[in-house]
């Protein structure tokens, strides 16, 4: 997959969420590491960034176990100063067609930080086609990671449970650019029906559905705010800057939207240039997605888990998990 390290984040308790993103890795033909959650009822106030604690203080046990689960994992990138880590949450799922997933999104990535790609697209975010884009890029060998230089991007948002398309501030005047160029691929065959492009079995159905073709995958900057961080692939230049901002300075909000309005730019309340300096990339929809079993819930909100009277795989079309069964043969 062309990471340096996968790492899963795992409350030792969960052994039945352990055992199954082991057997689903191992399918994949991937190794995984374990990150120990964070147990919510450890996290100390004086632990908590000076900054936001007036917000942070009054959040719910389970997401400040969430952050600091998080930054466990940015801990261990930079700790171990590794250049590109993938970190998994434990409910993982994805499709058995990863790689060739990964190999597209590799190319997308590489042609939207390109800095020698400047095409222009349409202020209304029209696609352009992910094919013609990657001509630009295809021919080169990447030097470091196939997903680009790592010093040239912070997080590469590939699972999620809800994104937007990219946006920028109502008050100023549109540009084009790589910061909201989308690059659209109409005959991804792993993408599943606009009826099942949603993030939650009872949640609404995502914008995508709409606005492109069946089966079309389109990749883009995450500037119009992201939801979970069910699989995030960072640099070590991002895992730096997000320990240092949440880990350190302040955090006063749940994790992931935390991360999405970085993303962003803190809401465009910054300069514009600095947005940019900001590199996260992902892609509609995503390519790892959480897996829904019979009675499941989360374990940050207790969320979602007493409705759900089937297995769910939204987003993924031949789930991995759903597929463990080959394991006994």
């Amino acid at each position: 997959l062309q990471f340096q390290k996968l790492l899963v984040i795992n409350m030792s308790e969960r052994t039945d969420r352990r055992d199954a993103v082991i057997l689903a890795a191992a399918i994949s033909n991937m190794n995984v590491e374990f990150v120990m959650g964070a147990r919510r009822e450890s996290i100390l106030e004086d632990a908590l960034p000076p900054g936001g604690q007036t917000e942070s203080l009054k959040l719910d046990k389970g997401i400040k176990g969430s952050w600091r689960s998080d930054m466990n994992a940015l801990k261990q990138v930079v700790f171990q100063n590794l250049s590109t880590v993938l970190i998994f949450e434990d409910d993982v799922d994805w499709d058995i067609r990863l790689r060739p997933q990964l190999q597209a999104f590799a190319l997308s990535s590489r042609c939207i930080h390109n800095s020698s790609y400047l095409n222009p697209i349409s202020k209304e975010l029209h696609s352009v086609s992910l094919p013609a884009a990657m001509m630009d890029v295809q021919h080169r060998d990447p030097k470091i990671s196939p997903y680009g230089d790592p010093e040239n991007w912070d997080i590469l948002w590939l699972g999620y449970c809800g994104a937007g398309f990219p946006r920028q501030p109502a008050d100023t005047e549109s540009s084009i650019g790589r910061h909201n160029i989308l690059l659209a691929d109409p005959n991804d065959p792993t993408v599943p029906m606009p009826g099942h492009l949603r993030a939650h079995p009872f949640g609404p159905l995502d914008a995508l559905g709409e606005t492109h073709e069946p089966h079309t995958r389109v990749y883009h900057r995450a500037s119009g705010g992201a939801l979970c961080t069910v699989a995030c692939e960072v640099s070590q230049r991002g895992a730096r800057r997000l320990l240092h901002k949440f880990g350190i300075k302040k955090w006063s909000r749940v994790w992931d939207v935390e991360m999405g309005d970085w993303c962003a730019g803190d809401g465009f309340a910054m300069q514009p240039t600095t947005a940019l300096q900001r590199k996260c990339i992902t892609s509609q929809p995503p390519i790892f997605a959480h897996h829904h079993p019979f009675g499941g819930e989360s374990d940050i909100g207790r969320l979602g888990g007493e409705c759900v009277r089937n297995v769910e795989m939204k987003y993924v079309r031949l789930s991995t998990r759903t597929n463990l069964e080959g394991c006994e043969e």
